[in-house]
């Protein structure tokens, strides 16, 4: 996720791009049909790329040679498919087919990235496995929405399901927020948490964002190829085309390498969920139902001693709470703690078992502190200070004043 999102001209290009959401689903077509001799170069150079795509060179999503121009074909959109939607989802991933919306494309781009796919079918496969906490959650979330399915399957593009995946760009997490898109988006960062890592939150987050993006173009395909390079340089591309007396379709943009071939890839994990016998695969057999369980506590844990009273790994809990710095809950910069489902009962009863460390620090109040300033100091909530010190509206903090500061549990790694 780039970091022009929300900056670098939107404003004036975004009433344009709101009125004309229809224009460019039929600019796009209009283009496609119209698309003549210009498309011959490109089209050569896609043949070149196929003709490598056996190379040693090929990586998973790697990319292998320049591509100045991107053929499209939409099939069909006015073609309907008949789902029975009665039937019951024996899996996440007939669940995910069932929310397929998003207009297919057939390109030797496309046909490249399949090739990718089979040739790393070991890649293929941990990733799909990695996916399994998370996937059913995510594809939910856009069903609750009314989002189609197929972008739930961005963060095998973005991360390959690595909620510890870090960019040199330094975005983070299954969805690469970069700092300041993840701040614009009220995901935290700071020595305790980076929500950019946390699931509910950074998925949240994610589909905000192109939610958004879709409001502005009016066009998935505009959407995510804003969300992968940033919308301010895709209003540009568009303007530019369309100053040059062009349509702004895709083969018209301007687009970096990378943006160019990011639809590709995700079409081909599309066609992949779509039909992995194609692809001489098996899907793993995920569940259509949670993974995992949320727990909302308001007093610090330290979560090395839950997974020790439940008799657990502690890297469960780590799998689930990617956002925690520490292995640590602290109240104050987090209150949800993600559990795997089947361990969720041992857990709750560990918690009800746990008893922090009765050592407390004290302070004393100097002038011109604030309780916030004294909370913030000490990595508590400001509640947490008034309920230990019985402090309220009526009751309040003054020069001289010994507070007792509520424990907080030791920092440290996951590892340790």
């Amino acid at each position: 996720m780039k970091s022009d999102s929300f900056k670098n001209g939107i404003k004036p290009y975004t009433k344009a791009a709101t009125n004309g959401r229809f224009k460019a689903v039929f600019g796009i077509l209009a283009g496609l049909i119209a698309a003549g001799p210009n498309l011959s170069w490109a089209n050569a150079q896609q043949a070149e790329i196929a003709l490598n795509a056996d190379s040693e060179e090929v990586q998973l999503f790697g990319l292998v040679a320049p591509n100045p121009g991107l053929e499209l074909k939409m099939s069909g959109p006015f073609d309907l498919i008949t789902l029975d939607l009665a039937e019951e989802a024996g899996d996440v991933w007939a669940d995910i087919r069932k929310g397929f919306s998003i207009p297919d494309l057939e390109t030797q781009a496309v046909d490249v990235r399949e090739r990718a796919l089979l040739k790393n079918k070991r890649m293929v496969n941990n990733m799909l496995q990695r996916s399994e906490p998370y996937i059913y959650f995510i594809a939910q979330e856009c069903a609750k929405r009314g989002m189609p399915s197929e972008l739930a399957l961005l963060p095998f593009i973005e991360s390959q399901f690595n909620p510890h995946a870090r960019s040199p760009s330094a975005a983070e997490g299954l969805w690469q927020f970069i700092p300041s898109t993840g701040r614009q988006f009220d995901l935290k960062q700071n020595k305790w948490v980076d929500e950019r890592r946390d699931l509910v939150a950074s998925t949240r987050a994610a589909l905000d964002y192109l939610t958004y993006l879709y409001d502005m173009h009016g066009d998935w395909h505009l959407a995510l190829l804003s969300y992968n390079w940033g919308e301010g340089s895709v209003l540009r591309a568009v303007k530019k085309a369309q100053e040059a007396g062009l349509e702004p379709t895709l083969d018209n943009l301007e687009l970096p390498l990378e943006t160019r071939h990011y639809i590709p890839k995700l079409q081909a994990l599309k066609n992949l969920i779509q039909s992995p016998e194609r692809f001489g695969l098996s899907l793993p057999k995920f569940p259509n139902k949670p993974y995992f369980a949320e727990i909302k506590r308001s007093a610090d844990v330290d979560l090395r001693e839950i997974a020790r009273l439940a008799d657990v790994e502690l890297e469960l809990i780590r799998k689930l709470n990617p956002g925690l710095n520490q292995p640590v809950l602290y109240a104050a910069h987090s209150n949800t703690l993600l559990v795997p489902v089947e361990y969720s009962a041992k857990i709750q009863a560990s918690l009800k078992q746990y008893k922090p460390p009765k050592t407390q620090r004290s302070y004393t109040v100097k002038k011109g502190d604030t309780l916030g300033e004294i909370a913030q100091r000490f990595d508590v909530s400001v509640k947490a200070l008034q309920k230990l010190n019985g402090l309220g509206k009526k009751k309040l903090i003054k020069p001289g004043m010994k507070l007792s500061i509520p424990h907080t549990p030791k920092p440290g790694s996951w590892e340790s």
